[in-house]
């Protein structure tokens, strides 16, 4: 990662862990937090959620899933 670079994370407790905050420091990034609450912010969040929409759209069993996830990954 390079130097300066801004790394932006949600709230998950492990975002604001002290091993995270030393990652961050030890390569001289920048770090920015979402506001709480807010998937409308997390560009993966909305990937998440087309994937999971496309997978429950496709998937008819338990025993398809893998199938079907390796499926919508492929499209990506």
């Amino acid at each position: 990662m390079p130097k300066n670079s801004l790394v932006v994370m949600d709230n998950a407790s492990f975002h604001k862990s002290e091993k995270t905050k030393e990652l961050v420091k030890k390569f001289s990034c920048r770090l920015l937090f979402l506001p709480p609450y807010s998937p409308d912010l997390n560009p993966i969040e909305k990937f998440w959620a087309s994937m999971k929409a496309k997978i429950k759209k496709t998937a008819d069993g338990i025993k398809s899933l893998s199938v079907c996830v390796e499926t919508v990954f492929q499209t990506i």
